[in-house]
């Protein structure tokens, strides 16, 4: 999934890149832009790199349960791709599912610990 948000912002031809001039210590690299070098930016390119950060940090942060053997590829992709859902939508609900979770780990715990 990475590679593919990747791919598809290099092959959109919104990623610029400006190197830094080596050699001639006169020249700064202000004098080697012009003004209207970062007027170019569009509202579509600050949306597509706000959602591919957004989905890229979401799918990276989402960590979910050990599945079943009985579950398929398809089936474990799919609950993923649900709980980024959420997490983009409703953050909130999953710190609450967290924290549900840790505080049935820890009651787990002192239950088997004697």
């Amino acid at each position: 999934m990475l590679i593919l948000l990747i791919f598809v912002y290099f092959t959109n031809g919104i990623a610029h890149g400006l190197a830094i001039p080596i050699g001639k210590t006169s020249d700064t690299l202000s004098t080697q832009l012009d003004e209207g070098y970062f007027d170019d930016r569009t509202i579509w390119s600050m949306v597509w790199s706000c959602l591919a950060t957004l989905v890229a940090c979401s799918w990276v942060a989402v960590h979910p349960n050990v599945p079943s053997a009985k579950d398929s590829n398809d089936r474990i992709l799919g609950r993923r791709l649900a709980m980024m859902g959420y997490m983009l939508l409703a953050p909130e609900l999953v710190i609450y599912w967290a924290a549900k979770q840790h505080l049935s780990a820890k009651e787990i715990a002192a239950r088997y610990q004697g």
